[in-house]
């Protein structure tokens, strides 16, 4: 009896038809995968990319609104980028009631934003500007009137110099994506 030949009503694959599709099936499944992956791997690296210049932008602009109301800069601010600076402390020009100061620092890869307020000590419900000298007998303090909060991620490196006019320069970094972003603040009170 042969079993390798077909006869009149016999349907079948020899083995080379099997091999044959099986190749082309696991070519086209490699193919459609490789082009999932590559999908996939371009979403993520744009939804990163998105993420921190998102972020950026939300730290840039909190930092612009509040700089461009400030009465007074306390920090002291390089003339230019090589001496610049990763921290800002200004009088806060949106609450004229009562004199508080708003402090802008990076924290490991964070932009992190507080009040700070100045009293002396024998008057701890009157604020007072942070240069002022405090009367006989007693001392300035500085006090934390809003606690540091997380206002940005992922920052690498903070910059800030220039005054009167003010550069902030921010690189952020997340996913292998790197984004930098630089801005110019005129204050309008200073």
């Amino acid at each position: 009896m042969n079993y390798f030949k077909r006869g009149v009503g016999q349907s079948g694959f020899t083995l080379t038809e099997a091999v044959i599709a099986l190749a082309l099936f696991v070519l086209i499944s490699v193919v459609l995968y490789s082009i999932y992956a590559l999908h996939q791997k371009a979403y993520t690296t744009g939804e990163a990319r998105a993420e921190i210049l998102q972020n950026g932008r939300v730290i840039l602009e909190r930092m612009t609104r509040e700089i461009r109301q400030a009465k007074n800069i306390v920090t002291e601010l390089s003339d230019d980028e090589t001496g610049a600076t990763s921290t800002i402390l200004f009088q806060d020009g949106h609450d004229i009631s009562t004199i508080q100061y708003i402090h802008y620092f990076k924290e490991g890869f964070n932009i992190k934003r507080e009040k700070i307020a100045y009293y002396f000590s024998g008057d701890s419900t009157t604020y007072v500007v942070w240069n002022a000298n405090p009367p006989q007998g007693q001392e300035k303090i500085a006090t934390t009137t809003e606690a540091a909060q997380i206002i940005g991620e992922y920052v690498a490196s903070l910059n800030i110099w220039g005054l009167p006019l003010i550069n902030i320069s921010i690189n952020l970094e997340k996913g292998g994506q790197i984004v930098d972003l630089k801005t110019k603040i005129l204050g309008r009170n200073l």
